[in-house]
């Protein structure tokens, strides 16, 4: 049976440069969920350091994340994922690209990002709760 979802194999940006919307994916917002880590992976260079972001929805293909605005990520960033506090996703870590990023807060303190993983999840993990 075919997938009602756009195929990920498609580009991330049309030619003029404007970002594709592939965010028709049903989301799944999460409630209060242990973090996950993440990092900048630039080819070439040394992976970056490690962030905590707090899950702030999931769909097959990727996630939107709220982190700290001093991880910067450059445009169409190659990122790690460490995802092991999170078991139903049956591995550790998961790459995944940039998408989007945008203020969180009028103080600058905060982003949310979009990430898109780079292989979709047969299936939305159950995550585990935090005990906030």
């Amino acid at each position: 049976m075919a997938s009602p979802f756009p195929p990920l194999d498609q580009p991330l940006w049309d030619q003029a440069g404007q970002a594709l919307n592939r965010r028709r994916e049903q989301r799944l917002a999460v409630g209060s969920v242990l973090p996950v880590q993440l990092r900048a992976v630039p080819p070439g260079q040394a992976p970056g350091a490690w962030f905590s972001a707090d899950i702030l929805d999931i769909s097959h293909g990727g996630l939107a994340l709220l982190l700290s605005a001093s991880a910067a990520f450059p445009p169409h960033a190659a990122l790690l994922l460490d995802v092991s506090n999170h078991p139903g996703f049956g591995r550790v870590r998961l790459a995944a690209t940039l998408r989007w990023s945008t203020a969180a807060d009028g103080l600058g303190a905060l982003q949310v990002i979009g990430v898109q993983l780079d292989q979709p999840l047969p299936l939305v993990p159950p995550l585990v709760q935090s005990r906030k």
